[in-house]
């Protein structure tokens, strides 16, 4: 079909660098017809046209008939400049009525222009119509903004692949998110080599895609012209990855405006539109018919898990991901429909590259639909402009309305490029034990990479050793104050979970406790025995008043004379783990004061857990200390969640002691998504329960339960990293 670039006399276009025709041609005195030529030279920045760099266009007759245009031939010119500023020389314009010039904008998250530019198309009007018609084309040119332009915003909100790691000839899905899309828009997608492919004919958004039997990595992308809202004619092309490999698990990737994210294949993802830059997730992933997201995109039926991908700036909300999240938070709390919902921190780990992962419930007087509660969310934490807003999501038939949820999300923030990563998921409280391990893989970490990176394979070799060989400590540091019995209570009804999550692991475990007014160790010192764990767990509520906890956890391991240190802990070749319980601020002193970030537990590699007042954290270092640790916070409130606490203080400790570290972990970014693991030869499954996980805290696999490899047993973990600096 004959697709005619309309551009020369748009006035869509701004400043377009036409006239009106002159039917009269132009002849030289003999009276032979001249021919226009039309050229281009770049200008550097600080050109007395272009302050900001840009393009010169010179436009002139071939009176020699030597098919270019020479020097002396030249009678006028125009300057398009970086910044968006047009001028010309004034003299001989009229030349441009035939040697025309037309201007498209490219908008910002282009692949090749990210903060917007200009596309030049440049020919001569052969057809006397007025028009730049496609054939007539003889140049086009990119001038990319260096962020003076006022670049249209992204009209390519997201572009997701599905799965993002095939076996050889293997089949993926990608599908690009368009704002507003509309019939006329343009869309083509495009091989690494520049050929054209062919999407679905009724929607040209998505290209089914068979990958061919070469092994490694190979680029897509689609690229767009329409007019947006403002009547600007509007390109922009972005760009997706996709890796074909034997070894690793499939992945589901979704392109954004400056990283890519990576999440396990266990989800849907559906376009949302509007003030976003991202794609909407679906657990117990069923087909949605494309063709009913226009401005409402229905949930799958049988759907409990939701969830969203997105990339936005900070908007003012913070410099740092731990800010940006409690704003965002507040707002939400804030947008809760009545007055005595609320949402709360369950817990918080941050983790080694300052990305934060967090979990909240949200409780509601009146129950909700999740795609509902799921659409507010998007509202107040992923629209990507102050006062925006997304599409409507169409709940599903099937859905029911419940008042309690966890929601649970992993944040990262890169100042420079001013670019917040956010993936999420949000479920059924009821239902959050049948979906432990896909959140765990989804939000325990930031699973990303910036758009372009090489993504290469690994493979690492270990032989199976005895876990029981493997050896854990903890010293748990519990309040005895007046206001904790309910607290130590439950703690102490929890050691059997505490015993049987740990036990899981095979790994040989002992356990000490003190009290925040006294390093002396209670009841035998450091123990297995169940009856005497709980035991210790509970000291009475006869303490000082005073809560000391690093005070006396950093007495007690003193290298020297510390009660711990003297009572030979922790052991040789284990682990320690710090639990810090208290329902009242750090009041650890200062003669000298306590540095969180430097300290013995830092010295030592002790990690630290703290169980505490989320809202004590301003003026309590026990926050700042699991922080600095690489440990995980609790909310101290929220006695119901004790149990998961204790179990994820469990499994991290067994991943530090039994677990199998990646080689590349330390100095590459893992993409944990592609984790395959296989053990003699056989796959085995991501499952807590009887199966392998993996602990970015650790950068460990771990086995447990029944899928304790057999000592000898050859295990092969293969996985994808990033190449460059994550």
């Amino acid at each position: 079909m004959r697709k005619d670039i309309q551009v020369a006399l748009l006035a869509v276009l701004t400043s377009v660098l036409t006239a009106c025709w002159d039917d009269d041609k132009d002849d030289d005195a003999s009276g032979a017809e001249r021919n226009a030529l039309i050229r281009t030279e770049t200008l550097a920045a600080n050109d007395s046209h272009c302050a900001s760099g840009g393009l010169r266009i010179i436009a002139g007759y071939d009176e020699n008939q030597n098919a270019q245009l020479d020097e002396v031939e030249y009678v006028s010119s125009k300057y398009v400049c970086n910044n968006g500023q047009q001028s010309s020389d004034g003299e001989g314009n009229p030349i441009f009525d035939e040697a025309l010039v037309g201007i498209a904008f490219i908008a910002r998250e282009d692949v090749n222009c990210p903060a917007g530019g200009q596309k030049i198309y440049l020919g001569v009007d052969k057809n006397n119509n007025q028009i730049l018609d496609s054939d007539e084309i003889t140049d086009t040119e990119i001038l990319c903004s260096d962020g003076t332009l006022n670049a249209p915003e992204s009209v390519i909100n997201a572009l997701t692949a599905s799965p993002a790691t095939v076996l050889s000839n293997g089949l993926s899905v990608l599908e690009a998110t368009i704002s507003n899309a509309s019939q006329v828009d343009v869309i083509q997608w495009t091989d690494q080599n520049g050929t054209l492919l062919s999407p679905r004919s009724s929607e040209p958004h998505v290209l089914d895609l068979q990958a061919g039997p070469d092994l490694g990595q190979f680029t897509y992308t689609v690229s767009i012209e329409k007019q947006n809202d403002s009547g600007k004619q509007v390109l922009q092309s972005k760009s997706i990855t996709i890796t074909v490999s034997q070894a690793p698990s499939a992945t589901q990737t979704v392109s954004l405006e400056t990283r890519q994210v990576f999440l396990p294949d266990d989800f849907t993802m559906s376009p949302v539109t509007g003030d976003i830059s991202g794609t909407v997730i679906y657990g117990d992933p069923k087909t949605a018919s494309a063709s009913l997201r226009m401005m409402a995109i229905p949930t799958p039926e049988e759907t409990e898990l939701v969830g969203f991908v997105a990339e936005r700036g900070a908007l003012n909300q913070g410099t740092t991901a731990q800010q940006i999240l409690q704003t965002m938070v507040n707002a939400v709390s804030q947008h809760l429909l009545s007055a005595g919902d609320r949402i709360e921190q369950l817990s918080q780990t941050v983790l080694e590259n300052g990305n934060v992962s967090a979990s909240y419930n949200i409780t509601l007087n009146t129950a909700m639909l999740p795609t509902n509660l799921l659409h507010l969310l998007l509202q107040q934490m992923a629209v990507n402009v102050i006062g925006g807003a997304t599409d409507s999501l169409m709940p599903a038939a099937t859905e029911v309305a419940v008042s309690t949820f966890q929601f649970d999300l992993v944040v990262s923030y890169d100042q420079l490029l001013d670019s917040l990563i956010m993936t999420a998921t949000l479920v059924d409280k009821n239902h959050v034990g049948r979906y432990a391990d896909v959140i765990s893989a989804t939000t325990s970490e930031t699973i990303s990479a910036a758009l372009g990176s090489t993504l290469l394979l690994q493979s690492d070799q270990f032989t199976a050793v005895e876990q029981t060989r493997s050896k854990a400590d903890f010293l748990f540091v519990i309040d005895n104050s007046g206001s904790m019995s309910d607290e130590q209570n439950e703690l102490s009804r929890l050691t059997q979970s505490f015993i049987q999550t740990i036990g899981a692991s095979g790994i040989d475990y002992q356990v000490g406790t003190i009290t925040t007014d006294s390093d002396e160790l209670r009841g035998v010192g450091f123990t297995n025995d169940a009856t005497q764990i709980e035991a210790d767990f509970i000291p009475g509520t006869h303490g000082s008043a005073t809560e000391r906890g690093i005070f006396f956890a950093e007495k007690a391991l003193d290298p020297v004379n510390g009660t711990v240190t003297l009572a030979g802990y922790p052991r040789v070749g284990a682990s320690l783990s710090v639990i810090i319980v208290s329902d009242e601020p750090s009041q650890y002193g200062n003669n000298p004061p306590f540095d969180p970030s430097q300290n013995l537990f830092t010295d030592k590699g002790y990690r630290v857990y703290a169980i505490v007042k989320p809202g004590d954290a301003s003026i309590s270092q026990y926050d700042d200390l699991a922080v600095s640790t690489l440990g995980k916070i609790l909310n101290i409130d929220l006695i119901s969640e004790y149990d998961s606490f204790m179990n994820t203080v469990a499994n991290n400790a067994g991943a530090t002691s039994a677990g199998y570290k990646l080689s590349l972990a330390a100095t590459h970014q893992i993409l944990s998504s592609s984790l395959s693991v296989k053990v003699n030869g056989v796959a085995m499954q991501r499952s807590t329960a009887n199966g392998w996980q993996y602990y970015p805290l650790s950068q460990a696999v771990v086995f447990t339960g029944a899928a304790i490899p057999a000592v000898g047993a050859t295990i092969t973990i293969a996985y994808q990293y990033v190449q460059t600096t994550p």
